[in-house]
């Protein structure tokens, strides 16, 4: 009995440590991501997230837990900012917000996550991150990760999540098509090129320091992060990547070498193989490429995707174009 006991005592606790930890986790990200989720379903009807809104109708402004910074003496700083491609939306500094463009090539307007950090100045100019969510995910869900915005309050980033057309584009990184039921049969192109429509909109509204424009992605984000980096070397300065679900050839990362790449994955990762990801990173090592590896003994596929921004956001502020 003794024996039995001895050995369930480590389980016990690791289930304690889980339900506590998910208890203050789980909050924060359920309350973008649920809301974000309904958000979509009375804008398209779609029971899965997309990114396509009724033309009329468009998701609210979240918010989070404490009220924005409020203008400075000098004047050059805003609480509400106003964009000139969504004109019945104010974003509100310090909160994310969810605009809305008109996606020519899909032809439906969509909306992208957009944060602006505390204290923003308009006359400033801003490093940016691009932050791509995973499977099933939303621009929310992923802003809504622990630390994330606070790291972009702190460091003076704007961040900015594209839909990638729906919530099952994969960024493009499984080629033009993957369209399954109702979706278009360009769903991979369909998803690709959201993310740089949302980026070219970022960079007319906002003063974009083209020498920091970094990628961020968890799980099919990452392997997303992975294919823009590749398929547009010259617009990013480095990336970020968590769990990349990315496959095939190998020899693709070749136009990507100049890239400095920070790569996280759990060795007990049950979604995406380790094996995968040490293949990856492999092949940097091949080419050269400036990178940064962070194997988490016995890490999962979840918690993980926000415990390592003091480190990603170390790498950016490290690597400039």
């Amino acid at each position: 009995m003794r024996t039995l006991c001895s050995s369930l005592m480590p389980c016990y606790f690791s289930i304690v440590w889980f339900f506590i930890y998910f208890a203050d986790t789980a909050p924060c990200i359920a309350q973008l991501a649920n809301s974000s989720q309904q958000q979509q379903q009375q804008a398209t009807g779609e029971e899965e997230p997309s990114g396509a809104i009724a033309e009329n109708e468009k998701p609210a402004s979240e918010t989070d837990t404490e009220d924005a910074t409020d203008a400075d003496e000098k004047g050059a700083t805003n609480s509400t900012i106003q964009l000139a491609d969504d004109e019945a939306l104010k974003v509100e500094v310090g909160r994310i917000a969810f605009p809305t463009y008109e996606f020519e090539m899909g032809k439906k307007r969509l909306f992208y996550g957009l944060y602006l950090p505390k204290g923003f100045d308009r006359s400033k100019t801003y490093p940016l991150i691009v932050v791509l969510h995973g499977l099933n995910g939303s621009p929310g869900q992923i802003l809504a990760y622990p630390g994330l915005t606070k790291h972009a309050d702190d460091e003076g980033y704007i961040l900015v999540a594209p839909m990638g057309y729906n919530a099952r584009g994969w960024y493009g990184s499984r080629g033009k098509g993957g369209g399954r039921g109702s979706d278009p049969r360009n769903l991979g192109e369909l998803s690709e090129q959201d993310v740089m429509e949302v980026l070219k909109l970022t960079r007319k509204n906002f003063d974009i320091d083209p020498d920091r424009i970094y990628l961020f992605g968890h799980s099919m984000g990452g392997g997303g992060s992975m294919h823009l980096a590749m398929t547009y070397p010259k617009v990013w300065a480095a990336i970020a990547v968590i769990a990349p679900a990315l496959y095939g050839n190998r020899d693709r990362l070749a136009p990507a070498k100049n890239i400095p790449a920070y790569v996280v994955q759990g060795d007990q990762d049950r979604l995406v193989s380790v094996r995968q990801t040490r293949l990856w990173v492999d092949k940097m090592q091949d080419l050269g490429m400036k990178h940064e590896y962070v194997e988490v003994k016995n890490g999962g596929h979840v918690f993980l995707a926000w415990q390592h921004f003091d480190g990603i956001f170390a790498f950016f502020a490290a690597n400039p174009k």
